[in-house]
């Protein structure tokens, strides 16, 4: 099978779950995907579906989730998913999809707008404390995950402290991308940056195709960034260079630009209450 087989199977046979195994196996399931970045993740796929499996046939014999795999759901996915060997290339494709993701994401915005000095040096450092920061956190995750479980506050609060780690994590990488001075400045004009941008897209479709996240979360963010590439390849258009050099021609951009941002959080509104109704 493969892996989408494996989860769509494992969908299916999560409807047979009892109210309480499903609330186990549903903390099981999310624990062992969210610290599995550095194993191979057919074998974690396999390995959530044979358990749940196994709690199905508990089930039957009158046996909870929790009897037959531990009280805890956490430390019962950390001990099955110890028995996994690191996969090098899990950690390969992770430090690939950090590092160009960034630029990807990042960078395109960046040089949206013609004419515009890109500090390109800047940017790759970024992506570099980005690529740093992963490796610490997939290698700290589980742990930490663990521990955030254990602290006996409302769902509410774990929000905010989650919200506010993300921007303590990402917060470096803004900065040195807005204010780090390297020499490596480079302005992206005509073709040049049409090849640029093209390339960039490129990388992020196989990012998109590849990364293992959730595609609803991030569907807003790619709308707003191919919003980004087509005004870019636009404006750099021989026919439109002309008009881009005049004071309507720069008006009008900043007003794409702004509709671009108003479509993109009218999306991500839309995204979050899905997810809102879903839950």
């Amino acid at each position: 099978m493969t892996i989408n087989e494996l989860i769509e199977r494992n969908n299916e046979l999560r409807a047979g779950l009892s109210e309480k195994n499903q609330k186990f196996y549903d903390d099981f399931l999310l624990y062992a995907r969210t610290t599995s970045w550095l194993k191979d993740e057919q074998a974690v796929e396999e390995l959530l579906l044979k358990s749940l499996q196994d709690i199905l046939k508990a089930q039957k014999n009158g046996q909870s989730a929790a009897d037959y795999l531990g009280k805890n759901p956490q430390a019962a996915a950390a001990v099955l998913l110890k028995k996994l060997p690191i996969h090098w290339e899990s950690f390969a494709k992770l430090l690939f999809y950090v590092f160009f993701g960034y630029l990807a994401i990042a960078f395109i915005p960046a040089i949206s707008v013609p004419g515009k000095v890109v500090d390109l040096g800047a940017y790759m450092m970024a992506g570099l404390y980005l690529t740093v920061a992963a490796c610490i956190v997939a290698w700290t995750i589980d742990a930490a995950v663990y521990r955030f479980q254990k602290i006996r506050v409302a769902n509410w609060a774990k929000l905010v402290l989650s919200t506010i780690a993300g921007i303590i994590l990402v917060f470096p990488a803004f900065a040195i991308s807005f204010w780090l001075k390297t020499a490596l400045r480079l302005s992206f004009d005509g073709w040049v940056g049409i090849a640029t941008i093209v390339l960039i897209l490129i990388v992020l479709a196989i990012y998109q195709k590849n990364a293992r996240t959730s595609e609803v979360i991030n569907r807003p963010i790619y709308y707003y960034i191919l919003f980004q590439a087509v005004i870019g390849i636009g404006s750099r258009l021989p026919f439109m260079e002309g008009m881009m050099a005049t004071k309507l021609g720069k008006l009008g951009l900043a007003i794409l630009l702004g509709f671009g941002l108003l479509i993109f959080w009218l999306v991500s509104w839309r995204v979050i209450k899905k997810l809102n109704d879903h839950d």
